[in-house]
């Protein structure tokens, strides 16, 4: 019976050891687009387990995880509501923890490695002198609005000068990928800066989260840019009907997609647009774009996309575009690429299915030139000569080219931005988190000067 209890005593002792081994923080990565982005998670253990997970690059909030399970040397984590999962066994030196990382169609492995507590402080932090905080000095109001077409709640919020008198306003259309309202990536809240600058300008601003993303309604993961430009419109209606608004001066400012969408808007001639402001927007045919920013992407990683690859992707295009099933489009984009070493396993599948999903078959029909060549209202359009990802001249060369004369509109290239905006070295995907500036404070001069110079 003694023998019995003390072995019961060691079992106990070694669950504990086992438990104490986890405890602390942890520090992974994750490559996604080229991209690094760190992943910080917080384990304790007062009886049960607790714990939190961060994406510092994204923001500094310390998410609750929702379960934390250990068994031995082993853990599982997960965060429900973001679909997110880790299972990862300790090493023989017992500092890191080897396993896998899953959210939704996403698998990768990940090695966790355990920080000290100053490090952890250091590593779940981002210097960003641009950061908006209150009080304002403007007023602020949290907004619902509807897309009546697709019956659609967007919510977000309008600021504007606190004095009495009619404002020119704008709506702001994020770009590609669900955003919130602040557009917030990687630790920058670039719509937040740029909403705070221009209201202080005496111009009235409206952001918003996208459809099915934060407090908005709707699904977001069928959407199409048609979608997105639905919801842009109805913003543009809401805008219209607000007192301190002057009814002559509401446009539209879009990023990226966004821009895409403001040059579509306006060349449907969408009652109620008077002015567009398109911020690194596509001008070119899309799937010219993406095989200019495949090349560009390769390039900054010290890559190179070679002829016989460039064939398969462009071939990839022509499928998504067809009029295929998506099952028969996945097949034969499958098809495309077996030669390819490790084209058929489940992961590289994932990365195919984007490419069948209504957005990006939609996405890369569009042709810009033929709504710009219709625009009969003021344009300023912007572009970043670091920017691989809407690569500056062939895009601005087709604002110049296409978009009709007289319409008071500007079109320039910032030799030193990059598609985020921010003065950048080399451009580079992975540089966006690095960078301390989160949007140019020139180019937020220049479209505020030009919108308040409009007649």
């Amino acid at each position: 019976m003694k023998n019995y209890f003390i072995l019961l005593l060691v079992l106990c002792s070694c669950r504990m050891t086992v438990a104490q081994s986890f405890e602390g923080s942890w520090k992974g990565s994750l490559v996604v687009s080229a991209m690094e982005l760190p992943l910080i998670f917080e384990f304790k253990y007062n009886g049960v387990w607790e714990g939190t997970m961060q994406s510092p690059m994204q923001s500094n909030a310390k998410i609750p995880l929702s379960r934390i399970e250990n068994r031995g040397d082993s853990i599982f984590v997960e965060l429900k509501q973001a679909g997110l999962s880790y299972q990862g066994k300790l090493n023989q030196e017992r500092n890191a923890i080897e396993g896998t990382f899953q959210q939704r169609t996403l698998k990768a492995p990940m090695v966790l490695t355990r920080l000290s507590a100053a490090q952890a402080e250091a590593a779940g932090t981002f210097k960003r002198s641009q950061r908006v905080k209150p009080p304002y000095s403007y007023d602020t109001l949290n907004v619902n609005f509807e897309n009546t077409i697709d019956k659609v709640t967007l919510a977000g919020t309008m600021t504007s000068p606190k004095e009495k008198g009619r404002y020119p306003a704008v709506v702001l259309v994020t770009g590609s990928g669900p955003q919130d309202r602040n557009s917030t990536a990687l630790g920058h809240e670039p719509f937040k800066v740029l909403a705070d600058y221009l209201t202080k300008q005496g111009i009235i601003v409206l952001r918003y989260d996208d459809r099915g993303i934060a407090q908005s309604t709707g699904k977001y993961q069928t959407a199409t840019t048609g979608d997105f430009g639905k919801d842009a419109l109805a913003g543009l209606q809401f805008l219209r009907k607000q007192a301190k608004v002057d009814p002559n001066k509401v446009g539209i400012i879009g990023h990226s997609e966004g821009g895409l969408i403001s040059l579509i808007l306006a060349g449907q001639h969408v009652a109620g647009l008077d002015f567009i402001v398109s911020l690194n927007g596509p001008a070119i045919r899309i799937d010219s774009l993406m095989i200019m920013q495949a090349e560009a992407v390769e390039r900054s990683m010290g890559r190179t996309l070679t002829p016989a690859m460039k064939e398969k992707v462009l071939r990839n295009y022509e499928i998504a575009k067809s009029d295929l099933t998506t099952e028969k489009a996945f097949q034969a984009i499958m098809s495309n690429m077996k030669v390819i070493e490790g084209s058929q396993n489940v992961a590289f599948a994932d990365e195919i299915g984007v490419l069948v999903t209504p957005w990006y078959r939609h996405f890369l029909k569009i042709d810009p030139v033929q709504f710009i060549k219709k625009i009969k209202v003021p344009v300023f359009a912007s572009f970043g000569g670091k920017d691989i990802q809407v690569i500056a001249v062939p895009n601005m060369e087709s604002m110049t080219d296409n978009l009709p004369k007289g319409t008071k509109s500007e079109i320039k290239i910032y030799p030193d931005l990059n598609h985020m905006n921010q003065h950048a070295n080399t451009g580079a995907v992975a540089e966006y988190a690095e960078i301390e500036e989160t949007i140019s404070p020139e180019l937020m001069q220049d479209v505020a000067n030009w919108i308040k110079g409009l007649k």
